[in-house]
């Protein structure tokens, strides 16, 4: 008995006599083996068409194979070598070619073989070496049991799992060899081999043996895994086979006995296991010579016939190419042509993707141009509004030290007694000196008619004493009644003149003005970086949606701060109202009146600047003609002394000074400078009459620009709907993105977006574009649409 150690490699099986030849490829011999095929090689020839379809087979495999058939059936050696043909069947004819020729031992290693056909392997009955390792077998045919005289069988590196159970029919199997495949149990009907000598089960899954392996008695070696046995354990198993078996044999209860006792046994013979035997043999292989010897004349007949067969299918198949070679040229042009024109339609499909792809493009560019273009007007805005910020603060901290100072000096709220009397009183007063002078005129005729019916009148008196006293009283009561009604409407006179002056003040007040400006511009940019943002998500630009939502985090900001800002100047001015109230309420008369005619006489900070600008010389021209009111008028119009010196009476008129004895003192003071100038300034011709059109003509850009940008109340909401209507014209949605069919024009807080109307806005408490709750919802000073 031999020892294994831990582990090891499979036993050599015998060589085939033939294996001296494998290498043989010369292509003369081939072609000389050509001839000597029978006619079952042609049947192997059409069964390589099922070949595996992930391997093919090589041209030197395929020249070895029909080499090693050819000498499998000339050579009278029992051995039939197919081995290293990278084959992944048998070739069907190999089985009856083994039961013709009594092959002994069929040699399929070192190939792709994934099994063999169940339904010849009846004809392997005189096998006494099938060697199959190396291969891909999964699973071992029923019907291999049926080989009673096979006595090794090699399955190394294949992929068995179990074995069939008709392998307990191979009483004279000495060697199995199972090594490196995937059994996880133990096989049982090994248990049931009673000549097996050799057993290799290594490289396996296999943990444990079975208590029955304790009746294979024959059993000299048996190879295994030794440190990854668990029964028996790893230590017996690094003893030996028989340490091994000795152990089985203790856990069945069994008496150990040595293989040897049963050699004799094993080593007889298949044929000449006994006498009767021996005759059944005899009478056996007679029986087989006379079917051999009739197989062999068929076999000459079939050859000859095959020949004939042979021939004719070589003309037929000569024919055949010959059409088919047409046929496949007709099948080419056809195939070009049809090339051609799926070649032509892809040209022109892909022109005309082309040519959209140009298109989608160029629109996407413009897209983003135009995005661009709004994204840096949002820039400069920002910056414009953070520099207005900036100076319109220093200029707030100049104006709040002022109003301080103003505060502080009470005449500045005291209505002055020169202000009363000159509230449109003085026809009243001239009024009242016509009615007394009359009333004096009256009386004096009252008295003489008093003194010349001076008796009458008392008898009258006397006589209507009683009704007089009636009407008295009557003329009393009406005239309190009149007093009531009169006090009524001169206090509702006095809340609308307080009104009035509050609605005046807050559209006089510089900073008031300028923080609507600046949050009119703010949600006008909101409604537009929302339009762009919307867009954006649309394209999927991640990148710069993240951008638009930056700047408009910092608009919003920016909105807040002006918000309170806004608010608090509110605040300030109902304070000073409240002030100037209290002063009205301490007696002073036509105090509201008195204030509205102060704040509406009040020249704006930019015509007093423009009549700064006037030149000295215009404006002593104008004092001394007593033009002093249209100062502003010449201050607007930028008249300068050159200017001045070409206009014409008719000019002057269509300028607007309407009254004729101003223009004449203007022109007479015109001529008494160009005396002082001497010859420096000629007087106008007749033909300059029109200076005063070519004059306006020629700066009316400038002076429209200008006197724009120099206006101190808030700019006009048409830029606004003009940029809107620019940004509709692109393309960009600005309508509710819930009802889809109003306009935006509420701003979310502190999100910053105007995405809806402001019916929608109620019935949505977070921001349908970012999902963030609504912390403030502001209505848009402008409209949107």
């Amino acid at each position: 008995m031999g020892h294994n150690g831990s582990k090891q490699t499979s036993m050599s099986l015998p060589s085939s006599p033939s294996s001296g030849n494998n290498d043989i490829s010369s292509d003369s011999d081939s072609d000389q083996n050509q001839e000597k095929v029978t006619p079952k090689l042609e049947k192997k020839r059409s069964s390589k068409k099922k070949m595996s379809l992930f391997r093919s087979q090589s041209a030197g495999a395929k020249r070895r194979l029909d080499h090693l058939l050819y000498l499998g059936q000339e050579s009278p050696e029992p051995n039939f070598d197919l081995s290293n043909c990278e084959m992944s069947e048998v070739p069907p004819n190999v089985y009856s070619l083994c039961k013709v020729l009594n092959k002994e031992a069929l040699l399929l290693n070192d190939n792709w073989i994934l099994g063999l056909d169940h339904s010849k392997v009846g004809d392997l009955k005189m096998l006494r070496v099938l060697d199959l390792h190396n291969n891909k077998v999964k699973l071992l045919p029923f019907e291999l049991g049926g080989s009673s005289k096979l006595q090794v069988l090699n399955l190394e590196n294949n992929r068995l799992g179990r074995l069939p159970d008709s392998l307990t029919k191979l009483r004279h199997l000495q060697t199995l060899n199972v090594k490196g495949n995937k059994f996880k149990i133990f096989p049982m009907s090994i248990c049931r081999m009673k000549s097996l000598r050799l057993l290799d089960i290594s490289d396996n899954l296999i943990t444990s043996l079975p208590k029955e392996l304790c009746q294979v008695v024959t059993l000299e070696t048996i190879i295994l895994d030794a440190e990854k046995m668990t029964y028996p354990p790893a230590d017996v198993c690094c003893q030996g086979t028989e340490a091994i078996m000795q152990f089985l044999c203790d856990e069945s209860r069994v008496e150990y006995l040595a293989p040897s006792n049963f050699l004799l046994r094993v080593l007889d013979s298949p044929d000449d296991s006994s006498p009767s035997g021996v005759n059944d043999s005899l009478r056996q292989t007679a029986a087989e010579e006379k079917i051999l010897l009739k197989t062999l004349e068929d076999q000459r007949t079939q050859t000859e016939k095959k020949r004939l067969e042979k021939i004719e299918l070589e003309r037929n198949l000569a024919e055949n190419q010959r059409e088919q070679a047409y046929l496949a040229s007709l099948a080419q042009n056809r195939k070009q042509s049809f090339i051609d024109m799926v070649a032509e339609d892809q040209n022109k499909i892909e022109r005309e993707l082309e040519e959209l792809s140009m298109k989608k493009d160029e629109e996407r560019s413009r897209l983003l141009t135009d995005l661009k273009m709004i994204e840096e007007g949002t820039n400069n805005l920002i910056q414009k509004m953070l520099e207005m910020n900036e100076k319109a603060r220093k200029n707030e901290e100049l104006l709040d030290q002022l109003e301080n100072e103003r505060i502080e000096k009470e005449e500045l709220f005291v209505v002055r007694w020169e202000e009363v009397q000159n509230l449109r009183k003085k026809e009243v007063l001239d009024a009242m000196k016509y009615i007394l002078t009359e009333t004096e005129g009256f009386e004096k005729l009252r008295q003489d008619y008093t003194t010349n019916k001076e008796f009458t009148m008392q008898k009258a008196l006397e006589d209507e004493a009683m009704l007089a006293s009636g009407q008295v009283e009557s003329i009393l009561y009406h005239r309190e009644v009149g007093n009531m009604v009169m006090l009524d409407i001169l206090k509702e006179q006095g809340q609308l003149q307080r009104e009035a002056f509050e609605a005046l003040q807050l559209q006089k007040d510089t900073k008031h003005q300028r923080i609507s400006t600046q949050i009119a511009l703010i949600q006008e940019e909101l409604m537009n970086l929302t339009a762009v943002e919307i867009e954006k998500r649309s394209l999927r630009t991640e990148e710069e949606i993240n951008v638009v939502a930056e700047k408009r985090i910092a608009l919003i900001e920016l909105l807040s701060q002006l918000m309170c800002e806004q608010e608090k100047r509110q605040i300030l001015l109902k304070r000073r109202l409240k002030e100037m109230e209290q002063q009205r309420q301490d007696g002073q008369t036509d105090y509201w009146l008195v204030q509205y005619q102060r704040l509406m006489d009040k020249k704006p900070q930019a015509l007093i600047d423009q009549e700064r600008q006037l030149e000295i010389a215009v404006v002593t021209i104008l004092e001394d003609s007593s033009a002093d009111d249209y100062i502003p008028l010449f201050a607007r119009h930028r008249i300068t002394i050159e200017t001045l010196l070409q206009l014409s009476e008719d000019d002057l008129k269509q300028m607007g000074v309407h009254e004729m004895g101003l223009r004449k003192s203007i022109l007479r003071n015109l001529d008494h400078y160009r005396e002082k100038k001497g010859q420096q300034y000629p007087k106008p011709k007749e033909e300059n009459k029109g200076a005063w059109d070519s004059y306006l003509e020629s700066k009316v850009q400038d002076n429209e620009g200008e006197s724009e940008a120099t206006l101190p109340s808030a700019p006009p909401v048409e830029p606004c709907t003009t940029r809107q209507s620019s940004i509709l014209a692109r393309g960009i949605n600005t309508e509710c993105v819930v009802c889809l069919d109003k306009s935006t024009d509420v701003i979310f807080l502190n999100c910053g977006h105007v995405c809806t109307c402001i019916d929608c806005s109620v019935k949505v408490q977070e921001c349908p574009l970012c999902r963030e709750p609504i912390a403030q919802r502001v209505k848009l000073m402008i409209s949107s649409s």
